[in-house]
């Protein structure tokens, strides 16, 4: 198989209304307008949503309509409002930015930007199977470096309190046009569960997890028990990223912050890479 081929597509993922997968169709049951938005196409599923081009009437800008679970009831409804008021304020290049809430027939709609090109969205997930399943350090260094940076952001805020996201997937990180990784509706999962709170111990599995997705991004394989070590994998990873994986993925050491697993990252990048190299790296890898 060619190194930079997609393999065969996955299968779509359970319609968050409880469908077989016709989300992915704009059937005459769906609605074709979203307030100012019209739904032009659909882009697939997200973890937790159906996403749909939407073109807005005045500015004819692209965006991204991403359809819910319905919440028909009071509580449910409320809950959805606060969750998209609250994280509506995330304010970080690497977290996507919540433009609108609708809800049309107990439906919750959120807009955001389109972080996408003419072929539509791409995940992190995706890129990893167009790069054949692995890719170098420096191009996980890059990803893994801004979704720390993200959750840093996230867990340390000052002035509000911390948010948490939960466990985030390579489904839930895009890759837009300029090579910027991107966390896809961050907090919304645990916020519809009613989990808004978290601890120290809520801080280490999300760094944990992002510590597994650096491990699956550079050897090809999940991080599930028994752990094969990372050079075995990849007889040319450097002895600090294999010790930096190790540490992140021994439950009774890891991190205790995203800024600690941040500082202690053999790759560069983001922080001291100038911002030109990274998207110029990311922006590479995401065109192949």
């Amino acid at each position: 198989m060619n190194a930079f081929s997609d393999p065969s597509p996955t299968p779509p993922f359970p319609s968050p209304t409880g469908g077989d997968g016709q989300l992915l169709e704009l059937d005459p049951t769906a609605p074709l307008r979203i307030g100012s938005y019209l739904l032009t196409r659909p882009l697939g599923h997200s973890p937790i949503a159906a996403r749909f081009l939407a073109l807005h009437e005045q500015t004819q800008s692209s965006h991204v309509a991403h359809r819910l679970a319905p919440c028909p009831g009071r509580v449910e409804r409320a809950r959805m409002e606060a969750a998209f008021t609250s994280l509506a304020r995330l304010d970080h290049p690497h977290i996507l930015r919540l433009e609108s809430l609708t809800i049309v027939d107990d439906t919750p709609w959120i807009i955001t930007p389109f972080a996408g090109d003419a072929d539509g969205l791409r995940s992190l997930g995706k890129l990893l199977r167009q790069k054949g399943g692995q890719m170098s350090p420096l191009e996980a260094g890059i990803a893994v470096g801004q979704l720390l940076a993200a959750f840093d952001y996230a867990h340390a805020r000052s002035a509000e309190a911390p948010v948490f996201n939960g466990g985030v997937t390579l489904d839930d990180v895009l890759v837009d046009r300029h090579g910027r990784v991107i966390v896809e509706l961050f907090g919304f999962s645990r916020r519809l569960k009613g989990m808004a709170r978290g601890d120290m111990e809520t801080i280490r599995e999300e760094v944990a997890r992002i510590v597994e997705i650096g491990y699956e991004l550079i050897t090809g394989l999940r991080a599930e028990e028994p752990v094969i070590p990372a050079q075995r994998l990849a007889p040319r990873l450097s002895r600090s990223w294999a010790q930096w994986l190790e540490r992140g993925l021994d439950p009774s050491l890891g991190f205790r912050s995203a800024k600690q697993a941040l500082e202690a990252l053999p790759t560069s990048a983001p922080v001291q890479t100038p911002a030109v190299v990274v998207r110029r790296e990311m922006a590479t890898l995401a065109r192949r």
